[in-house]
């Protein structure tokens, strides 16, 4: 039997208001929430209820290494409440020495004592969700936050920072926003390591179903940058962070060393973890589940589950943690990349099998291995830094293809 998972997700789905690139399972509670007492308080209050029974509900506990308190908003929290939830989690799962335990903020939401509030809690990393230095781009993304608000909440990081009393912290910026160009992205990113956060993730905007962005891009409203214009500003990115000492550790993340996100390198290993409230995934022992997304149907499964743990995925098994072809996307999204030939004898494959489906799979890949795209050192592959990592999709598609065929 696998030992359970030492890394859990929260999910707390409360927002101020929706962005409009956003399609997660959030909850805007308009701009006046008081979590405590006041508007929005009691459906927080009811939801963290249930997420707390639903954390309890787990049999198979072993203490845990990473915590990441993500959403939505979890900044619209009080710091009381933070530390309620990680106290229920010391109490029952155990917390180790040494514990990365991650939260994410928003700048419109936190002040400086809300800050120190979430360290006193027990948080020791941020991830700031900047998305940009620009008031008109903020703006034009429905995000509730302005310069001032961000150049504020990165000060204070930077201070907790320098003063140690946090470990790191990280910043979020999205690439390619609707008006954005060369120029406004490398404004952004040169304001964004005035900061010097030890930590920086680059996702690039993806127009989602049922967004508001996806309705303007129908309408044929939304300017956004060309594929050409993208490639540019992936390169642009890659330069300016390698000449200020930052590794690209992932194809979204850039680190100085020693501060990469110990969390997300627990789904990039396809290792298990623990996921907790409304819309959230969880693969503890091999397979992926997902909760409701909708508050009422959530709180429902939740008193099902502590009644009856009606969740096979949820419950202790033998069986490998993830199917071959999600294993190397994962591997082939970091600076190391994977050892394919390994991965290959772990599923099972005898040598025979090991090399007739390894040579069916260089032969999709060919192109891309004359090309420079992807590398290898001997069994080892890896997406070259930075035309492979930003060409990724297609070696990706092409691997899966791959994998549909030899089943």
């Amino acid at each position: 039997m696998f030992k359970p998972p030492r890394s859990a997700y929260i999910h707390i789905p409360f927002c101020h208001r929706r962005c409009f690139y956003c399609d997660f399972s959030v909850v805007p509670l308009g701009d006046k929430v008081e979590s405590i007492r006041g508007v929005g308080s009691r459906t927080i209050n009811e939801y963290l209820d249930f997420l707390k029974k639903e954390i309890l509900s787990i049999k198979h506990k072993s203490p845990l290494s990473t915590i990441y308190i993500g959403g939505g908003t979890p900044s619209i929290l009080d710091p009381f409440q933070i530390k309620d939830l990680i106290d229920v989690f010391n109490s029952n799962y155990g917390i180790e020495d040494g514990a990365e335990i991650t939260m994410e903020i928003d700048p419109a939401s936190f002040e400086e004592k809300d800050l120190h509030g979430f360290i006193q809690a027990g948080v020791n990393r941020f991830s700031l969700g900047a998305q940009s230095f620009n008031d008109d781009l903020l703006k034009k993304a429905g995000r509730r936050h302005n310069l001032v608000d961000l150049e504020n909440s990165c000060f204070w990081l930077q201070k907790a920072k320098s003063n140690m009393l946090i470990r790191s912290w990280s910043l979020d910026l999205i690439q390619n926003l609707p008006e954005s160009n060369l120029d406004f992205w490398e404004i952004d990113l040169k304001k964004a390591l005035k900061f010097k956060p030890p930590h920086i993730s680059i996702y690039d905007l993806n127009i989602e179903d049922g967004t508001v962005f996806k309705r303007l891009l129908d309408m044929g409203k939304l300017n956004l940058p060309d594929h050409e214009e993208s490639f540019k500003n992936s390169q642009l990115t890659n330069s300016i962070f390698k000449s200020h000492g930052y590794s690209r550790y992932e194809i979204s993340n850039y680190s100085i060393p020693g501060h990469q996100s110990r969390h997300n390198r627990v789904y990039w290993k396809g290792l298990g973890w623990w996921s907790f409230g409304q819309g959230s995934t969880s693969s503890p022992w091999g397979v992926k589940f997902t909760r409701p997304r909708v508050s009422r149907a959530y709180k429902e499964w939740v008193l099902k589950q502590c009644e009856v743990c009606l969740e096979p995925s949820l419950n202790n098994k033998k069986e490998p943690y993830l199917d071959l072809d999600e294993k190397l996307m994962l591997g082939l999204r970091v600076k190391e990349g994977v050892n394919i030939k390994r991965l290959f004898l772990e599923q099972g494959w005898d040598e025979r099998q090991t090399e007739s489906n390894l040579c069916k799979l260089l032969e999709v890949w060919a192109n891309f291995r004359e090309s420079g795209i992807l590398c290898n050192e001997g069994d080892r592959f890896f997406l070259s830094d930075p035309m492979g990592m930003d060409l990724s999709n297609q070696v990706l598609i092409s691997m899966f293809s791959w994998w549909e065929n030899i089943n």
